[in-house]
């Protein structure tokens, strides 16, 4: 049998790894010496005609030109496994490589792999991924038959979502806004760093936190580190009490959870920055010795308080860890439209196109913090990314539903 010779028709997996190789080098040599130049799409309605001018290519090869060697072979097998495999070997390595900072690595930082998705070899992995994937729902597309629906919409979905994603990173902004109670702010900051003032202002007009019960601990007074290493978790909350800890059990007798420290001792108070405090008895176990002192957290206002149990060891209280926090804020549109809404983690409030996010909080201050931290993201092109998804769920699903159909048609033909 003759051997065929690279790059003699029809293509195969050969040439396809020869193309991905030569992409992956045409993008770093432009990367590297045209580091001005980023492949950054333009924003609406650039990346708009960018799509329409792109997807228009694409029909016009498959439309005008389909028995040439380029549409042939883009719409082939062998195309479709290395533009993938290219496509998905740049992904993992946006989740190995930490993106959108400066790396350690002089290499990383030249060749613009902590910043795939404006790099120039990113750009042609898509390219090369998209073409292959477009062609080749176009090759089953036209002509239309019933029984390639489920390719279709599988295939169809997934170019749809991927291209529009692309063109949607344009016009994704991503703005963190620092909210002060009673201070109404219209300005945020982008990713870059940069003041956008925004088409509305939103108040802040009160920070709320649930806290956990601060958990209590035993440390090396010579070291300051965790005294005991022979269980999973050296940490014991508060409201555990008694548990052991090494030799020692300890039992809470006193519980404040706002107290000011008066001499040696803590009172309950009720001042802003004051932490909770605990009064404890310690039994140690080796000689049946008790011992009871004090241990309080501390906060931006006083200094922690230890129990000192002996020259060896300390109990100390953690700050208390937040369990759930939310903001109540007052948006004003341009238009003079007041809206209030309480914003909480992972329960984001809609206005427009735009969604807002309970971000952070000024954590040094904790439950007595004035500022809250909050996101706002708008993505125009969301609904036709989530069409495309929706497109591809459906293609999957009539697939699968297909193939089983011809497996139980198989399996009766069998017993007949």
């Amino acid at each position: 049998m003759k051997q065929r010779n690279t790059w003699q028709a029809p293509w195969s997996y050969r040439e396809g790894w020869i193309i991905t190789g030569g992409l992956a080098i045409l993008g770093i040599v432009w990367q590297v010496f045209l580091p001005a130049f980023k492949a950054e799409l333009p924003r609406w309605p650039g990346n708009l005609i960018l799509g329409l001018f792109f997807t228009g290519i694409i029909v016009s090869l498959y439309w005008f030109f389909p028995k040439s060697s380029l549409v042939k072979w883009l719409s082939s097998v062998p195309a479709a496994v290395t533009s993938a495999s290219f496509y998905c070997g740049l992904a993992i390595l946006m989740g190995i490589i930490p993106q959108q900072q400066a790396s350690p690595s002089a290499l990383i930082n030249l060749t613009g792999l902590n910043q795939l998705t404006i790099s120039w070899i990113f750009a042609l992995a898509n390219l090369y991924f998209l073409s292959s994937l477009g062609l080749a729902t176009l090759k089953r597309l036209i002509p239309f038959k019933k029984k390639n629906i489920g390719y279709i919409l599988n295939h169809l979905g997934l170019w749809l979502a991927l291209t529009t994603a692309a063109l949607g990173s344009s016009d994704l902004q991503r703005l963190h806004m620092n909210c002060y109670e009673g201070q109404p702010e219209w300005r945020a900051t982008n990713q870059q760093g940069q003041v956008v003032e925004l088409p509305i202002a939103i108040e802040l007009l009160d920070f709320k936190i649930e806290e956990y019960a601060p958990k209590l601990t035993l440390i090396d007074n010579q070291t300051g580190k965790i005294a005991v290493t022979d269980i999973k978790n050296p940490y014991f909350s508060i409201t555990d009490t008694p548990f052991q800890l090494g030799d020692y059990t300890i039992e809470m007798e006193l519980y404040l959870p706002q107290a000011g420290l008066i001499g040696d001792r803590f009172e309950r108070v009720n001042e802003i920055g004051s932490p909770p405090a605990a009064k404890l008895i310690v039994t140690n176990t080796v000689n049946q010795q008790k011992s009871t002192g004090w241990v309080s957290s501390g906060s931006f206002r006083q200094q922690p308080y230890a129990f000192t149990l002996n020259e060896r060891h300390s109990l100390v209280m953690l700050p208390p860890e937040a369990q759930k926090y939310q903001s109540d804020i007052r948006i004003i549109t341009q238009e003079g439209q007041q809206l209030s809404t309480t914003l909480e983690v992972n329960k984001p409030f809609k206005l427009g196109g735009w969604k807002l996010y309970q971000l952070s909080y000024d954590s040094e201050k904790g439950k007595w913090s004035t500022l809250s931290v909050i996101e706002l993201v708008r993505d125009p092109w969301i609904p036709a990314v989530y069409l495309g998804i929706f497109m591809l769920l459906a293609g999957s699903l009539f697939l699968f539903r297909e193939g089983t159909t011809k497996r139980k048609k198989g399996e009766n033909h069998g017993l007949d």
